[in-house]
């Protein structure tokens, strides 16, 4: 579950805590990512991903993680420039994947 603050995002909008929307894949959107920390993925299934940037050696790349029962599934989403509507879709349906094994 997403933390109050947290921005999601759902049916192709980030929708940000000022009411703000931005359209995925959009200038804008990237724009934000470059500033962003974290935000929620609502996937049109119902599955509700958190999506995390970390600083590693060469860089931010982004994860995204799904909890279910008490099991945290995680996988590599990309650079913020990879974070695409498709890439984030791709990204909810490997972790349902994972989720049910």
């Amino acid at each position: 579950m997403a933390q109050a603050g947290t921005p999601v995002v759902r049916d192709g909008y980030l929708h940000l805590p000022n009411r703000r929307r931005l359209r995925l894949g959009s200038a804008a959107w990237f724009a934000w990512l470059q500033t962003a920390s974290r935000f929620s993925y609502h996937a049109p299934d119902s599955s509700r991903l958190t999506v995390r940037k970390e600083q590693r050696r060469h860089g931010h790349y982004w994860y995204a993680d799904l909890k279910h029962d008490g099991k945290l599934h995680n996988a590599y989403a990309g650079r913020s420039t990879a974070l695409t509507p498709e890439r984030l879709a791709v990204l909810a349906q490997q972790l349902q994947q994972k989720r049910r094994r």
